[in-house]
């Protein structure tokens, strides 16, 4: 991009890339990309949302290639692009809830959770509906609209499948403390839950391996889980925004991935993002995939708008 003969590039993250999950799966695509291709990479986690911008404009002084947001809380550094120091460096959003208009700045990836949400809720409800289990768990971090609405319209998915359920919502106030989300499955095992969904990076394996030790079976996102026997998940809902960049990576590497675009990632319609049953689901598995599938169908084409759900 900067005609220096070499290509560097630079991620940042407001989570740590450390997590096993959402936002390590960043860092990951990334650093696979820079050993295929020979790239120089450079990793920031755990950036603060005020120093956003600041930092994509430190990486434009060490003459990046391309910047890497690797999550829409830190959608604000976009703006760097538009500075003179970042007129030669090719900016990647990946974004979400809140994120900025498109313009010819930066390009983006974008899906839409609510979908994936309510999918999941199905996938959990035919399960529960199966297993005679009328009360299930969802729980998470900060109580902001990037995670109510998602528990709202899961539950909107569970009650689809059984009308007369209980969901609990739980929202520990923190993305990434593990304690505090093992207390939260405690105290929903406490109220009798049957089943739990924790929608979350780095805790979702904490609570998972809780709800293993008391048979309570666990939905696990946003990484595909479905290889993990320890703990086991009855299914995966698949969003970590790696999946996203690897491929879009080898288009810049290959230069064809044009800048100023939104790269939509539709469920039922691309590979990510996806919601699967597990092996662990047993003989549960062929009625759960049977049931995502209906309802990824419902979803495009118009018979449910996951949008309306979460307005309700």
């Amino acid at each position: 991009m900067n005609k220096d003969g070499k290509v560097s590039i630079g991620v940042i993250t407001s989570g740590d890339t450390g997590d096993g999950t959402y936002y390590q799966s960043v860092a990951d695509a990334a650093q696979y990309a820079g050993k295929k291709y020979g790239w120089k990479v450079s990793v920031q986690g755990l950036v603060p949302l005020t120093q956003a911008l600041s930092t994509a404009e430190n990486l434009c002084r060490q003459r990046v290639d391309m910047v890497i947001i690797g999550d829409a809380q830190l959608a604000q550094a976009v703006n760097a692009a538009k500075e003179p120091i970042c007129k030669d460096t090719f900016f990647y959003l990946q974004g979400g809830y809140g994120s900025p208009k498109q313009d010819a700045t930066f390009t983006q990836s974008y899906d839409v959770g609510l979908s994936y949400a309510y999918v999941s809720g199905v996938a959990a409800g035919v399960y529960m509906k199966n297993k005679n289990i009328n009360k299930a768990g969802f729980i998470s971090g900060l109580a902001a609209p990037f995670n109510t609405t998602i528990g709202a319209v899961f539950k909107k998915g569970v009650l689809s499948q059984v009308p007369d359920a209980k969901v609990i919502e739980t929202y520990t106030g923190d993305q990434i403390d593990v304690g505090k989300a093992v207390e939260a499955f405690a105290a929903q095992q406490s109220q009798g839950i049957g089943l739990v969904y924790p929608y979350f990076g780095a805790p979702t394996v904490a609570i998972a391996k809780k709800a293993n030790a008391a048979n309570v079976p666990v939905i696990g996102s946003p990484i595909n889980f479905c290889d993990s026997t320890s703990p086991a998940f009855i299914a995966s809902v698949i969003f970590a925004p790696g999946y996203y960049l690897s491929p879009l990576l080898d288009d810049f590497a290959n230069g064809k991935l044009p800048l100023g675009g939104t790269r939509n990632w539709r469920l039922g319609v691309d590979p990510v993002p996806a919601v699967q049953a597990c092996s662990s689901a047993g003989a549960e598995g062929a009625a759960i995939e049977a049931a995502i599938k209906q309802a990824q169908t419902d979803i495009n084409n118009g018979t449910i708008d996951p949008l309306k759900l979460a307005a309700g």
